[in-house]
């Protein structure tokens, strides 16, 4: 986890604490939605520590300034204004490049939501995303400033055969007083009402990316777990 500290800093995915009861919890929804996050066993050079404990996963609520910018926030909070019927995650470390600097590690959060809420959530992040440059909040008496560029889809890898699922948001979060380990790839995909949101940096604090294999491995199983829809 310490490699993940910068971006966890950046999320807020450093409060918390105990097991959370959604995430590998007792309920039918929350075993059939941990078995459809990503495993070493779908892709090669691919390592997944699924995540125990909300310290792991989600942040405490936090309210942004200007409030515009709140379900960036959101995506990574215990108590979003849009909520989660269960969520599970898993710490994702991908190796596939020949670079050992390029080697890099996603904080993944994966949930379900009630009917067309979903939907709801990728349109409120992407109009977010978009208006939304910058914005701080405050925590235990402390001031953080954060910025917000959209990753425009066009400059990464195309979506062949419905990789990204049925909507996706790209951008990074940076922390500019964490220098170049502030900055975290931030990718959201949505499948029906499942969305799988991704926090990704490299071993070399240069600029991320998030191996459009995983992204359709992981599309892949939140489809079959809906039955295909």
């Amino acid at each position: 986890m310490a490699v993940l500290l910068p971006a966890l800093a950046l999320t807020a995915a450093c409060g918390g604490g105990g097991k959370s009861k959604d995430s590998g919890g007792g309920s039918a929804a929350s075993r059939k939605l941990t078995r459809s996050v990503i495993t070493a066993k779908d892709l090669d050079h691919l390592k997944v520590v699924p995540a125990t404990s909300t310290s792991q996963l989600l942040g405490d609520e936090q309210t942004t300034d200007p409030a515009a910018c709140q379900p960036v926030a959101d995506q990574w909070s215990l108590k979003p204004k849009l909520a989660r019927t269960v969520y599970t995650g898993a710490l994702v470390t991908d190796t596939a490049a020949k670079d050992a600097g390029a080697k890099t590690i996603s904080l993944e959060v994966v949930a379900s939501y009630p009917a067309g809420r979903a939907k709801q959530v990728l349109d409120q992040l992407s109009t977010a995303v978009a208006h939304c440059p910058g914005y701080k909040v405050t925590r235990n008496g402390r001031t953080s400033q954060f910025t917000v560029k959209s990753v425009d889809p066009s400059t990464g890898p195309a979506d062949t055969a419905g990789t990204y699922g049925d909507q996706r948001v790209t951008y990074t979060v940076t922390d500019p007083a964490l220098g170049a380990s502030g900055v975290a790839l931030v990718t959201v995909l949505r499948v029906g009402d499942s969305t799988a949101a991704f926090e990704t940096v490299r071993a070399d604090h240069k600029t991320a990316s998030l191996r459009p294999a995983i992204a359709g491995k992981q599309v892949a199983k939140l489809r079959a777990a809906a039955g295909g829809s």
